[in-house]
Order: structure tokens, then sequence, then C-alpha cells
């Protein structure tokens, strides 16, 4: 076979790779695929002849995967910022290969540690995989578990190692198919310990979900509960912005209706700022956010402090009569969407081309918030698809617990209406993993949709629609325990693979500068 027509295959199995990963991830939904997707990469690395060529090779293959998944962003450019559609469009395919360099670290670091190691890249791959997700940073976090977000049988081991220990074991199954392909085509024996190895971590997988979803129905049907609404208006940020007044009374003639129909209703949920008004200090809020405030209410809203200057994109606890308890302030801002890099240079321009884009003050409290008698864990926005901040809210609250509870239960709230239909789904379906891993319910209230009811084995127990108005009604199991597994050590899986890549590099190196010095040759490159 020429160098070409060989480049040209690894470049074509790099792009299937691509293609099967945003194939089976949540969007298109064919997740059996998402299983394997790794190895066609996995083959075209094989005969990468320098490190260079590995790294070309997976970041095209990251780059594809987020061509084919994020083609939304082609919208949130247009409607977000104005942009005409050939800007949009280069602005997505510029992201899409800025997101694409973690799959290029990926399939570097397996490439490099088996040339160095001596090991296959069917063993390397779970572990590269995993470091790669756990430390490279993407502006839209996300992982090749994901795909299985509405898979539970599968999903359960999270509240062990959290979502890339799930991860893990796909990448292992990708990584033992490869060898088994290139054992046949090498004539070499079958692989068994690698193959014997993906079998029972999926077996393991399997049986320890279906226990768990029994064990967590069991514990929820016996927990205390509370009737929750969560109130979609269908106010998106454009009109919330334009028209503020109708916007809020929409929300309010909501409530009213659900607090009239519903007496058994103990809380009422609004999504990110749907009190778009700024609320300055503790004020009293009934007849605002309804006729009056029968039951306690969790309220997005921007709030502002006059010994502080700025303003928070904010959460409230409302008690009965209207009075705010506490606030929860977005910790983890968007960058151009809440605040904006170098603003006070580039700020004429940015005035110009973002007119929607707002400019908040970092949160600093963790700290659960309280409704009658429970505490619930609140976030915004996307803040609900990164596992460590989720993690650090309910730990703060632990640790302020003086029996070492968690929170009762999870609130995200949020404002999709950007992203056009197609990215919605997607970013719910990125949150079911915080319910896994922390076995606690989450009531999530979006402005325009999907709002849901995600029960503590991460299945969606109640969803709205996109673009809907609508009211859901809920009783939500208020769990009193203390964290889980994960709850209590965190990404110790992403540590461990990270740092065993870091010593095998360092290892390797030192064993090479040894070498060399013995003999008087240079170190290998690779």
């Amino acid at each position: 076979m020429t160098r070409a027509r060989t480049t040209w295959t690894a470049l074509a199995l790099a792009t299937l790779s691509g293609v099967l990963y945003f194939v089976g991830f949540v969007d298109f939904g064919i997740w059996p695929i998402a299983w394997i997707c790794l190895a066609p990469l996995l083959w075209a690395l094989r005969s990468a002849p320098t490190g260079k060529r590995a790294f070309l090779l997976s970041w095209w293959m990251g780059t594809a995967t987020f061509l084919g998944g994020y083609y939304w962003l082609i919208h949130l450019f247009q409607t977000f910022a104005s942009f005409s559609w050939p800007i949009a469009f280069l602005l997505y395919v510029g992201f899409c290969a800025l997101q694409g360099l973690q799959f290029g670290v990926f399939g570097t670091l397996t490439w490099k540690l088996s040339r160095g190691t001596g090991l296959s890249m069917g063993w390397i791959a779970p572990v590269a995989l995993v470091a790669a997700e756990f430390v490279i940073p993407l502006f839209f976090q996300s992982y090749l578990a994901n795909s299985l977000a509405y898979v539970p049988w599968l999903t359960q081991v999270a509240d062990l190692g959290g979502v890339l220990l799930v991860s893990f074991i796909m990448a292992a199954m990708s990584g033992a198919l490869f060898e088994v392909i290139a054992a046949r085509v090498e004539r070499r024996p079958f692989p068994k310990a690698i193959a014997l190895t993906a079998m029972a971590l999926l077996a393991f997988d399997v049986g320890y979900s279906a226990l768990r979803i029994r064990q967590m129905e069991a514990r929820d049907a016996a927990a205390p509960q509370v009737t929750t609404a969560i109130i979609q208006a269908n106010v998106g940020a454009g009109d919330k912005h334009l028209h503020t007044s109708e916007g809020i009374a929409r929300y309010r003639e909501m409530t009213d209706a659900a607090m009239e129909a519903r007496p058994d209703l103990g809380l009422v949920v609004w999504p990110e700022s749907a009190y778009n008004r700024v609320v300055m200090g503790r004020p009293n809020l009934a007849g605002h956010i309804a006729r009056q405030v029968r039951v306690p209410m969790i309220v997005g809203l921007v709030r502002t402090e006059r010994d502080r200057p700025g303003a928070w994109n904010s959460v409230a606890a409302v008690a009965p009569g209207g009075d705010i308890e506490a606030f929860y302030d977005k910790v983890e801002l968007l960058a151009f969407g809440e605040y904006i890099p170098g603003e006070k240079l580039l700020k004429p321009l940015y005035d110009r081309v973002l007119p929607f884009s707002s400019a908040f003050r970092r949160g600093d409290r963790f700290e659960s918030l309280p409704v009658g008698p429970w505490r619930l864990s609140v976030d915004v926005c996307y803040e609900d698809i990164l596992p460590r901040h989720i993690r650090a809210l309910m730990r703060a609250s632990v640790e302020a617990d003086a029996q070492g509870r968690a929170p009762n239960a999870m609130v995200n709230v949020t404002n999709d209406s950007w992203y056009g239909p197609a990215e919605p789904p997607i970013h719910l379906a990125l949150a079911v993993f915080r319910a896994i891993e922390h076995r606690r319910w989450m009531i999530r209230a979006t402005a325009t949709g999907i709002s849901a009811f995600i029960d503590s084995s991460g299945r969606l127990v109640q969803h709205s629609g996109f673009e809907t108005a609508e009211t859901l009604i809920q009783p939500v199991p208020m769990i009193e325990a203390g964290p889980t597994i994960y709850g209590r050590v965190g990404d110790v899986l992403g540590w461990l693979c990270a740092l065993a890549i870091v010593a095998v590099l360092i290892g390797r190196s030192r064993l090479g500068a040894a070498l060399s010095s013995l003999t008087g040759r240079r170190a290998p490159k690779g």
C-alpha cells in the first residue's frame, strides 16, 4: 500500500470514529454505536509513523465529532450575536476545532504510551480517554458517557466513579474490539485478557445498575415528598428583555393558577432570571411573583447590593408570605453571555456584536437553600453539566450540616432559548448524570423548555415540550441521607488516570536518558 493511500485510509478511519461518536450521542440517540466509536481511530493510529501524525488524526476525529454534534451553534451565533450565516458558520467550525483538541490529546497519549511501554493501544485507550476528559477543559463540557443518558441500566455506576467511570467502561469496549480485529488481521492469538476484562466491566455495569435502580425505587418511595410545580412560561431571552412586565405577569398568572388548583402544593420553581427585574437587598416579593405567596418558591432573578458594586445572576429562596430567605449566586459564569473577556478594552465592539450579553459578578457561596424544613442544592444554567462544580455544591452543604447530610434534592434553573430546538434535549441529557452521581431528584426549570423532573436513577419522570407554556407538577422525594461514594471521593478515577500517564511519561523519559548515557546513543523518539 502506498504512503498516500495509507494516509487517506487513516483519515477516513478517523472521520468514521467522529461520525460514530456523534451519531451515538444523545442528539441522534443510536447509543450502541458509541460503544465502538473509538475503534476506527485506534486502527488509524496503529499505522501512524509519528506523534505529529497521531495528533493530527485524533484532532480531526474530535473536530468531526463536534461538527456533527454542535451544529446548533450556528443558530446561537445568528440569534445571540446577530452574525450573518457565513460568519456564524466560520465561528462554528473554529469552535469545533478548538473543542476537538481534547481528542487530539487523547489520541496522542494513546499512541505515545503504546510506543513507549509496549502495551497495546486497546489497554491504554480507556485510561487516556478518562485523563483527557478530566483534564482538558471544554467550553461546553461533555463525555463519551453522555451517549447513555437515557439508558439507565448502563449508567448507575456513576454514583461510584462519576460520569468518568461510565466513559472508562465504554472506551474499554472500543479498545477490546480494536484488539480483537488487530489480532485476527495479524493472525495473532485471540486477545483473551482484554476481551474478558471488557466483558467483566460490562457485566458489572449492568448488574450494579439493576441492583441500584431497585434500591433507589424503594428508598424514594419511602421518603417524605414535597409536591412541586415547575413554571415554564415560554418567555425567551429576547422577550424577557424587550417585554419584561408581560413575561413576569405570565409567570405570576401560572403560579396563581397552580396554587389555586393544588392545595397540596409545597414548592414552586421559576427558571433562571424569570423575575427579570433587578432586586436590591431582600424586598418582600408578595404580589410580584404571586398574588399571595402561599408556599415556598425558588425564583431565578438578578440582584444587587447597596454596598457592593455589580450584579449577580441569582436564585432566591422565598418563604411563604414573600420574604427572601437566602440567595445562591451563579459561580460558573458563561463567557460572552455573562461576562466578557477583555471587556474594558473591547467594550465598544462587544456592545455592537453582543447586545444581549450581561456582566455579572461571580458568586462565592456554595451552601444549599432552605425550603421549609428541607434544603435544596441549587445551580444555574450550564452549571448542571459540570460534575466538579455540582459536587462542590453538595460537599459544601454536607460540611455545613451538623449531621453531615447531603441536601434533600437538587434544583437547576436555566434558559436555553438562545440555542434553538436542537440543544435543549442535549443539555437535559447531560444533566441526568448529576442525579445519579448524588442520588437525589433534580427539579429542572427552564424558560422555554425542556423542563423536567429527574429521579435519583437519572430517569425522566415528567418533562415539558420545547417552546411551550406548561406547569409540571410532581411529588418529589426529600432524601435524608449522607453523600454517595462519588460525593465523598469525587473524581478519583480521573486523577488516577492522569497521574498514571504522567508517571509513565516521566519514567519513560528517565529510562530513555539512562539508556542513552549507557550506550552513548540518543533515546528513540515517538
